[in-house]
């Protein structure tokens, strides 16, 4: 079965939505590496982005599966793109949804650093096979809105694990810098799938 309308779009846009909210919150939340929590005068927002950041996530978890199991491309291309654009979804959904209720919860971070760890390292591998292989219409682009998010993910383990904050600063400039790569292509993306075909000879 194949769904009847395209929700890759969207999906970059979740992207970008995504690199802004945990940018914000490497800035903003009064986080303690030593103790792993946040502090009580930074409860309101971390409630905040937990809400925010657990819907982008489940948002991205849900497309992601949806794309590995009703995407049309396994007829095309083997499953290629299902994996390339489902897994990492789906993975980077679920990365989003613990960060999420770690900050729900009050819980700590560092935890969910090694899961977005080992997910950082997923994307470098889609990254290598975007650019060794030529997958997507422009393999250069993509492979480095690929490598940008693998970037954050694995450094936010020193993140989460000191309270150096020029270490918040370079994830948080990583965060960004990856929300305004996929803004960037959720953009081209949106306005190439909104053209109108050409009609008919």
């Amino acid at each position: 079965m194949v769904l009847a309308f395209d929700y890759l779009d969207s999906m970059m846009w979740s992207m970008a939505a995504s690199g802004i909210m945990l940018g914000v919150a490497a800035l903003r939340l009064p986080y303690k590496a030593s103790s792993d929590s946040i502090e009580e005068k930074g409860k309101n927002l971390s409630t905040g982005l937990a809400i925010s950041i657990g819907a982008n996530g489940l948002y991205l978890f849900i497309t992601g599966l949806a794309h590995g199991f009703q995407w049309p491309y396994g007829a095309i291309s083997g499953g290629v793109y299902n994996v390339l654009f489902g897994g990492a979804a789906a993975l980077g959904g679920l990365v989003l949804l613990s960060i999420s209720g770690a900050l729900f919860l009050g819980r700590g971070l560092q935890a969910a650093s090694y899961f977005a760890l080992v997910v950082g390292l997923y994307l470098i591998v889609d990254a290598i096979s975007i650019f060794n292989y030529r997958l997507t219409s422009d393999p250069t682009l993509s492979t480095l809105l690929y490598l940008a998010p693998a970037a954050a993910l694995i450094f936010s383990v020193p993140t989460t694990h000191t309270d150096n904050k020029w270490l918040r600063w370079l994830f948080a400039i990583f965060a960004f810098l990856f929300a305004v790569a996929w803004l960037y292509f959720g953009y081209r993306v949106t306005t190439g799938h909104l053209k109108p075909p050409a009609p008919a000879p």
